[in-house]
């Protein structure tokens, strides 16, 4: 088992670069190999995996002025070892250039052989001099492609995002995304209260801070002992979740025995959120379609405390909770999404979602959101909630979903459901949920709720958002 840092960082780049399998998948079925590394090594670890997926395009360009290969042609493995090095020589000052290069020459060595080696070798001895000296794309010619290599995006988000938020508003953004966020994570009320666990984490991290808006979130940076080794998580006080998270749960308004389903539940944060609103009384039932995940959010109810969360391996596409038609007060879904909303977390979804996933999803997200439709009882409602900002993956997916199903009516979101006086960034004029990165300062996530009419919903055919007025609202 690898105890170098750096050795450790190449096997899981290795394996995204590969089997594309997800960061956070990967972190997970490799984590046993981070056991033995000290704290500072974990850090070392975790910043160079983060950091070299962040800035995989400005790093691969100079790569291609050093290299007498084209990158794409470079053996998978030697490209992911010259990607380490470099981004420990120009992003990391506390590195030393020849422990960056001797490390990938010896692992080149060892994984592919005494020619992997020298060629390594040759690449990052020239690239190590000479990279402060490679120019950019001219900004003047080439102004989406100086972009994308500055800021390390790809070119098709970098167009789409400056169509959308204009030239200063997607540089922010982008900006944003390539920084290293705070955690954020939720506390346990079953179990404690917000001060006490900031008590708690303040021991051990720095610029511990409650959420502006979420009730019971707190952010921290640095933290000197891996979340799961803490006596507070063991105990069960916290969830890892980010403020826009906690946010959409609340939205959905759980109360105590409401009889709720969770559709795409995967590891259980938002399970875990609602059977705290409801005071751990009324039935949860949390499917997904993954054996594993259900497995880990059986654990995961378990370390909080919830018992009115039964886990169950089901798809709502296939029909699985067809017999439960209009049994519900509540459903949430949580649509499989292309997470453009979380690129700060999930570096590594930048270079494996194209704008076809866009359009995959969102047709994904309209069927399994027609399907939850029938598990609601009349007066229930349904809250839909993804981890990206994209139109087609938000409010088309409800413009079309009313055009079908005439019982539903968005019930909008209301500002003074907030104690933050700026509460209104949260929410657009059409009573929707949504936020970014660069304000206020949150993932991007967007939320709708809508609830089921005991009638018909009439709408001319043209008809795109129908609006249910809350109890003394004007209208």
């Amino acid at each position: 088992m690898p105890s170098d840092p750096r050795r450790i960082a190449f096997k899981v780049l290795v394996r995204l670069e590969v089997k594309k399998v997800p960061l956070d998948q990967t972190l997970q079925d490799l984590g046993s190999l981070f056991d033995s590394l000290s704290e500072r090594d974990r850090a070392l670890s975790n910043g160079i995996i983060f950091g070299t997926l962040r800035q995989k395009a400005s790093i691969d360009w100079i790569i291609r002025a050093f290299s007498n290969k084209p990158v794409e042609k470079i053996d998978p493995g030697l490209r992911v070892l010259i990607r380490i090095a470099l981004f420990q020589i120009i992003h990391m000052d506390r590195i030393p250039v020849s422990a960056a290069v001797n490390t990938a020459v010896s692992i080149a060595g060892s994984e592919k052989g005494k020619g992997a080696a020298g060629f390594v070798n040759a690449v990052l001895r020239k690239a190590a001099k000479g990279h402060s000296n490679v120019l950019l794309p001219d900004p003047a010619k080439e102004p989406l492609l100086y972009t994308a290599v500055d800021k390390s995006m790809p070119m098709w988000l970098i167009k789409r995002w400056m169509a959308r938020f204009g030239k200063d508003r997607c540089i922010t953004l982008l900006d944003i995304i390539n920084t290293v966020p705070p955690i954020t994570v939720r506390t346990n009320t079953l179990k404690t209260d917000r001060e006490n666990l900031a008590a708690q984490i303040l021991q051990s991290a720095e610029n511990v801070e409650t959420t502006r808006f979420a009730e019971q979130g707190i952010s921290f940076t640095g933290p000197k002992v891996p979340l799961h080794k803490t006596e507070a998580f063991q105990n069960g006080f916290f969830q890892v979740q980010d403020e826009a998270a906690q946010i959409t749960t609340s939205l959905l308004g759980p109360r105590p025995f409401d009889r709720i389903l969770d559709v795409c539940a995967g590891l259980g944060g938002k399970t875990g959120h609602a059977a705290q609103l409801m005071d751990n009384r009324g039935e949860i039932l949390a499917t997904d379609v993954n054996q594993n995940r259900i497995a880990s959010l059986e654990d995961e109810m378990n370390r909080l405390g919830v018992d009115i969360a039964e886990p169950l391996v089901a798809d709502v596409l296939k029909g699985d909770l067809d017999p439960m038609a209009g049994s519900f007060d509540k459903v949430l879904v949580d649509a499989p999404c292309t997470g453009l909303g979380v690129l700060r977390r999930n570096p590594d979804a930048k270079w494996n979602k194209s704008a076809k996933d866009i359009k995959r999803n969102a047709e994904k997200q309209q069927r399994i959101l027609l399907k939850s439709a029938d598990l609601v009882k009349p007066s229930g409602c349904i809250l839909f909630a993804v981890c990206s900002t994209e139109p087609e993956e938000n409010e088309d997916v409800i413009t079309r979903f009313l055009q079908k199903r005439r019982d539903f009516s968005v019930v909008p979101c209301r500002q003074e459901d907030f104690p933050d006086r700026e509460a209104g960034l949260l929410f657009t004029d059409k009573g929707f949920f949504k936020s970014y990165p660069f304000a206020p300062f949150m993932d991007g996530f967007f939320a709708a709720k809508l609830e089921k009419t005991t009638g018909t919903v009439h709408a001319h055919e043209n008809h795109s958002l129908t609006y249910k007025p809350l109890s003394g609202e004007q209208v």
